[in-house]
């Protein structure tokens, strides 16, 4: 038989097969999906992925006792997912973690492909999954959830301040949910020797295992290659976080959508959205911007006392693990019980974040404000660091400090900060602010940092439409001046 022919049956074949046992769809971006019955489960995968060509590959050969062409491959994938796309119904697909109307529903990533169903009644093992689940290779399974409520021994293993144990648990039940508010970004800080990547390594443990548990910082194009395979992106040993790295965390915190290039050869475009949870540490300071550190979650690990060599601290945990994630699954169980009835006052920019958690407490006997005062401990604490890491945001605050109010142009102030209150080392470096633009930018991204130390910032412009800058402790006559709408009258 001519080697054409043989193509066109293999082709044909895959085709005949795939469409009479896969169930084929899409999901809502377009993308091609295969529901595969593998002994008595359901797998599900991408059309174009490695792990779909070698389930076509394993059956064709058992049928014919050959080797598959790739050019059969290929042409029979096309037209597989051109069946999905256009034949098929839409579901969405989820990694690791989906959240559907009031329930959570977590992939175990076992080979049985079973998930666990979180409701607000409790939780269960479903040995078949009532929604889309896929994998990646380097996905690893999680613990089967047994034993008692055993979150609180998570700082036997990872050390931090007891203090700060509301903040870990938080910020697990708040990567196992995926509803609309903001994830937290987790900062591990602490000195060298402090265990900060075996600590990264282990929160992953408990609840998206990963081969790849820890990767370098990436390029910020490559962060949506990342996303895309990860439902917790975690970069290990982080020296610096640029602006343009600091906000591209930020927005894949909250939900970024990217509209990319599909192909290079031509100028179709696709939509990517993402939102994930993340977890970077290092030696430094990295929350510098105090955007990144309104919506980040810092923990500083003590440095070890008693060591423990690696194979040691390993079997320690693993033996607590499953009582670990079963302890998380209950908060999660009562978060959704509780959510509603939750009413915190004095919200933080993170209030879906404060909320979730607060609703979990009487899984851990919790006060009723035991979370939301960690929390906003800590994120005083990372105003400060991000003051102390801007040059001019220091000055400010020496300026008011020192007993000092201002009011007038941006370079005006520029002037007074560089005469007075910022090293002349400072001023001469190639960061330095320079225009009325950089320091009104340097101002509004400062401004809940100095609102947390009590001093307030207005902008306004007047009738000649120029820019003017209050700046000054926050009192009472501020208070009263800026409800009145006036600005020319205040007077410093």
């Amino acid at each position: 038989m001519p080697e054409k022919n043989k193509n066109v049956k293999a082709d044909k074949l895959l085709i005949d097969y795939a469409e009479q046992n896969y169930k084929l769809f899409c999901n809502h971006q377009g993308e091609s999906y295969a529901k595969v019955k593998v002994d008595s489960h359901i797998e599900i995968w991408k059309v174009h992925s490695k792990q779909f060509s070698d389930i076509l590959r394993g059956w064709y050969y058992q049928k014919t006792k050959r080797g598959l062409n790739k050019n059969s491959l290929e042409s029979a994938i096309s037209t597989i997912s051109a069946i999905a796309s256009y034949e098929g119904h839409i579901e969405e697909v989820y990694l690791r973690v989906a959240q559907v109307d009031d329930s959570i529903y977590i992939d175990m990533c076992d080979k049985h492909w079973k998930v666990i169903e979180v409701t607000n009644g409790g939780w269960k093992v479903l040995n078949e999954s009532p929604i889309a689940f896929t994998r990646t290779s380097n996905m690893k399974p999680l613990p089967y959830p047994i034993g008692g409520n055993g979150a609180k021994s998570l700082a036997k293993h990872i050390n931090i301040d007891i203090k700060d144990l509301p903040l870990l648990i938080g910020w697990m039940l708040m990567a196992l949910q995926n509803a609309e508010g903001a994830y937290p970004v987790l900062i591990v800080n602490g000195p060298a020797g402090s265990g900060k990547s075996t600590a990264c390594r282990m929160i992953r443990a408990v609840i998206d295992p990963n081969k790849a548990d820890l990767i370098s910082q990436p390029k910020i194009s490559d962060l949506k290659v990342v996303g895309q395979t990860n439902h917790i992106l975690a970069f290990d040993n982080v020296s610096n976080v640029s602006p343009q790295f600091s906000d591209a965390i930020c927005k894949i915190a909250t939900g970024d959508n990217q509209s990319l290039r599909k192909l290079y050869t031509d100028n179709e475009e696709v939509t990517i959205s993402m939102k994930k949870p993340l977890i970077l540490n290092g030696i430094p300071e990295l929350a510098k911007r105090s955007d990144l550190g309104s919506r980040s979650l810092k923990l500083t690990l003590n440095k070890i006392t008693s060591r423990k060599t690696e194979k040691e601290s390993w079997e320690s945990f693993e033996k607590d693990l499953p009582s670990i994630f079963r302890g998380i699954l209950e908060g999660l169980s009562r978060a959704l019980a509780n959510l509603e009835h939750v009413q915190l006052d004095d919200m933080t920019r993170m209030a879906d974040f404060c909320e979730w958690v607060t609703a979990a407490r009487s899984a851990y006997d919790w006060d009723d404000d035991t979370f939301i005062k960690a929390y906003k401990e800590n994120v005083a604490k990372s105003y400060v660091d991000s003051i102390e890491s801007s040059a001019f945001a220091s000055g400010v605050v020496d300026m008011i400090n020192d007993g000092k109010q201002f009011h007038g142009r941006p370079l005006e102030l520029l002037n007074t900060l560089e005469q007075s209150y910022v090293p002349e080392k400072a001023v001469r470096s190639v960061n330095w602010v320079r225009t009325a633009k950089g320091v009104i930018e340097q101002l509004d991204r400062n401004e809940e940092p100095l609102e947390a130390l009590e001093i307030f910032y207005e902008k306004y412009k007047d009738r000649t439409n120029k820019t003017f800058i209050k700046l000054g402790k926050l009192d009472e006559e501020f208070t009263e001046e800026k409800s009145e709408g006036g600005h020319q009258s205040y007077e410093f």
